[in-house]
């Protein structure tokens, strides 16, 4: 390029309000253009590693591309191009672009630069006994996890940048020799599939990614590195979005999501107690309001008479049948879960429990709803933070309100044909091909053993329904 077309070239490129820098040097009669955008540049290496070695150059050989690249700047990570419609791209993804008068040739040096938080602590995959390094919002840092952990030759990332403005990096991550290809290809087509303006979080891309509304998850989150590494070595594929703090992991079953990363490090009978005691804990966040209604509005029979009794006298005073005053508690609830959510962190915890208790308290005194509702509702709530991943919790909360509506409705009968309309929706959901009730249905005693007792003498191989290349764990 002459010197007339790098002109036009920076003109056209500065000239539309873009804070974009364009510095000229002039070294042993050659005219050096250098293109870089301030805020997401490392000034400091652009001064040191390339002006300032282009500046000390004594030779008598006028300078060109090639000779900048091979003896000149010392900068690691140089690309050499030539096609002009990509100087504009280069410089918006953080490089430096050096161009050269007389040379058709341009370098791309990468020189980004993005203020970014340091590791720390997860604030939702929380354990007693696991590593404390969460992801954050930069995704070289996530990768630099991964690999700390993972120094096998056959660990493959796979880059995507996607969103025709955002231009967002994705990493898809497995280990080639272990994944089943049929899942790789898939989320590989889907992801290059994604036609969209702009990717900011890990969220959006599982919704294009899974396609149609599904009212369970059918891949799982990550904030832990240690867990998207368990995930890796099983099998799964693991994808990570940069600006995101949270990985993504499929294929995942329903059992799975009762598992936490801490159950692998504890002695195994505790993990089989408290896993006994997450299954317990969604069973009773789903089924306790709508099982009171069915008790209490139908079949009042099944209790002792003497409670009978007792149940009837702290519910004189209540207006509302037992249908409304569920739902209108289970609402309360969800708005006081809702509301301490957004408050800040330092007043949130405190406003939800006072708030808890004050307007609990107040509705029993003012005789709107009876004690035994206000425990029931504050056992519910409570029982729904028992399971590892929030985002399976989500569809219970919702499904516990269908099934409140159908007991309302129809009694008991309306409470067993809930529970059988979700036992079939989760029996006929499928991750990326993986049978959602997968050990439990197909069975597989060994995998339901290795779920159960998190046990390295049950982890010898690795899950029948993922179908790895490599059945054994080495």
């Amino acid at each position: 390029m002459n010197e007339k077309d790098i002109l036009e070239i920076i003109n056209n490129i500065t000239s539309s309000g873009r804070d974009i820098k364009a510095r000229k040097l002039s070294v042993s009669g050659t005219d050096i253009y250098i293109l870089f955008i301030m805020h997401i540049t490392d000034r400091d290496s652009i001064s040191k590693n390339i002006i300032k070695p282009i500046l000390c150059y004594k030779g008598e050989d006028p300078l060109n591309a090639d000779r900048i690249a091979d003896s000149i700047i010392y900068s690691d990570d140089i690309f050499m191009d030539n096609k002009k419609e990509d100087i504009l791209n280069s410089v918006l993804d953080g490089n430096t672009v050096i161009l050269v008068a007389g040379d058709d040739n341009f370098l791309k040096v990468n020189t980004l630069k993005v203020e970014k938080r340091g590791v720390e602590s997860p604030e939702l995959e929380t354990a007693l006994r696991a590593p404390r390094d969460a992801f954050t919002e930069n995704l070289d840092t996530n990768l630099s996890l991964i690999r700390y952990r993972i120094k096998d030759p056959s660990l493959c990332i796979k880059y995507f940048s996607i969103g025709t403005r955002t231009k967002t990096d994705i990493a898809l991550i497995y280990l080639k020799d272990v994944a089943n290809p049929e899942y790789v290809n898939k989320l590989k087509k889907r992801l290059s599939d994604i036609q969209v303006d702009g990717v900011l979080e890990s969220g959006l891309v599982q919704k294009l990614i899974t396609g149609d509304p599904a009212l369970f998850p059918e891949m799982g989150t990550l904030e832990r590195s240690d867990s998207a590494c368990s995930h890796i070595l099983d099998g799964r594929v693991c994808i990570v979005v940069n600006g995101s703090n949270l990985g993504l992991v499929a294929p995942m079953t329903f059992m799975e999501f009762l598992d936490s990363g801490d159950d692998h490090y504890n002695n195994s009978y505790f993990s089989i107690f408290v896993k006994f005691l997450r299954v317990l804990a969604l069973a009773i966040t789903l089924t306790l309001s709508s099982f009171y209604v069915a008790v209490v509005a139908y079949h009042p029979e099944v209790l002792p008479s003497q409670y009978i009794l007792a149940l009837a006298s702290s519910r004189i005073a209540v207006p509302v049948n037992a249908f409304l005053e569920a739902m209108l508690m289970e609402i309360v609830g969800e708005l006081l879960r809702e509301g301490s959510v957004r408050l800040p962190k330092q007043i949130g915890p405190a406003i939800s429990i006072v708030g808890t208790i004050v307007i609990g308290q107040a509705a029993v005194a003012a005789g709107l709803v009876s004690p035994l509702m206000v425990i029931i509702v504050a056992l519910s709530s409570m029982t729904s933070f028992a399971v590892p991943d929030f985002t399976l919790m989500n569809a219970i909360r919702l499904l516990k309100f269908m099934l409140l509506i159908f007991t309302g409705v129809f009694g008991l009968f309306g409470f067993m044909m809930g529970i059988n309309i979700i036992a079939v929706r989760i029996a006929s959901t499928t991750s990326f091909g993986v049978p959602y009730t997968a050990p439990a249905a197909p069975f597989n005693l060994r995998d339901v053993m290795k779920f159960f007792f998190s046990n390295a003498m049950f982890e010898k191989e690795r899950a029948s329904y993922l179908k790895t290349k490599d059945k054994k764990r080495k």
